[in-house]
């Protein structure tokens, strides 16, 4: 609300009695009593040292109101700040719920006869669409159809999280410690606490890495013929360094590189603008095209990169692959339809592009990959 020069014995009880009172402090303090409003502040610390030694005073204050007053724990001021004003942070309990794991399928036990006769047993006709609201129609149709079959044909994975080999109950009982330390330390602030919470982190961080040792360490005293090589070449990529890209060690320098390379300027003369009134008019050329065929579908699904990941719609290029084989004519005729009316969604258009090295040469911006 800005300086409203205030006083009122609520917030400023630290100044002579007979100073307390202002009409502007009586005014809020009225305003605040009447609408519920809780001050969180200690009358008795100030929140504002100014620098020309006048007096300190509170001028800072955390008010709290209905749901928030019940869940306020405690409020510290720091006074080691750049400013004249200490900062106040207010600790709340809140309710918090923990989402669900976010589920995934298991494609490895699917059963794709009961896909492919999920989708035979629809019947669906897309042969004859006429116009841009039947072909939205349509995609939207085949879209949905796919995620009831897979809902139907697809498992879901069990929610089992794996515990990392070299994890001991004693690594599960120094972390409980660490996380009540960190607790303590953010509640009640005092050095003390603070100096626990870094201690018992030292310890933690000290005891993961003794743990790995020994785990190691045990796997080569136990190790084969067979398994020596994998136990002893352990990765470590946060060590390797970053490529240059054209001797370029900045990643603006490498941006500008990498783009001269994807779109390399091929004639950088001023040319010369387009006249206004070049394109007079517009042609309909939906009689023109020609229909998508089923070799040309199935060849453009056979050619997916099927290791990568899914786009915006959770589908994968295998059900996409399984779709096609159950209902040969479905998806020429969608193409066709797309083509002929000139349809494509937004959603379509939507791509992630990462560019990523290739082993054999990083420094040339043209072994690169777009994925």
């Amino acid at each position: 609300m800005g300086d409203l020069n205030a006083r009122h014995p609520w917030w400023q009880c630290s100044v002579p009695h007979t100073a307390l009172i202002s009409p502007a402090g009586h005014a809020i303090a009225h305003w605040l009593e009447h609408n519920n409003f809780h001050l969180q502040n200690n009358p008795a610390i100030p929140t504002h040292h100014p620098r020309n030694g006048s007096n300190p005073s509170t001028i800072d204050l955390w008010l709290t109101h209905r749901d928030t007053t019940r869940s306020a724990l405690s409020l510290a001021i720091n006074d080691d700040t750049t400013s004249d004003h200490s900062s106040l942070t207010l600790t709340l309990t809140l309710p918090y719920t923990i989402p669900p794991p976010k589920p995934y399928r298991c494609w490895a036990k699917d059963d794709w006869n009961s896909f492919s006769s999920y989708i035979q047993a629809t019947r669906m006709d897309l042969s004859d669409l006429q116009g841009l609201e039947a072909t939205l129609r349509a995609i939207s149709n085949i879209t949905l159809l796919i995620h009831q079959v897979t809902e139907a044909t697809v498992p879901y994975k069990s929610q089992s999280k794996a515990e990392a080999p070299w994890w001991n109950h004693c690594l599960t009982l120094a972390k409980e410690a660490t996380k009540w330390a960190d607790r303590k330390a953010l509640l009640t602030p005092t050095d003390t606490n603070r100096q626990d919470s870094q201690y018992k982190h030292r310890k933690w961080t000290t005891m993961v890495h003794n743990a790995k040792t020994m785990y190691h360490v045990h796997q080569l005293q136990n190790a084969t013929t067979r398994t020596i090589w994998k136990t002893i070449e352990r990765h470590s990529t946060h060590n390797k360094p970053i490529p240059l890209l054209e001797e370029q060690s900045y990643f603006g320098d490498k941006c500008k590189a990498l783009q001269n390379a994807i779109f390399p300027a091929v004639n950088a003369a001023p040319r010369t603008p387009v006249p206004p009134d070049l394109l007079t008019h517009t042609r309909d050329m939906s009689h023109n095209a020609r229909a998508v065929t089923i070799h040309e579908t199935r060849l453009a699904i056979t050619h997916l990169k099927y290791s990568t990941s899914v786009g915006p719609e959770p589908i994968s290029y295998t059900t996409l692959r399984h779709f096609n084989e159950a209902a040969p004519l479905l998806l020429p005729n969608l193409f066709t339809a797309c083509l002929t009316w000139s349809v494509h969604l937004p959603e379509w258009k939507t791509a992630n592009c990462v560019v990523v090295p290739k082993c054999y040469d990083a420094r040339n911006e043209r072994r690169y990959e777009k994925g």
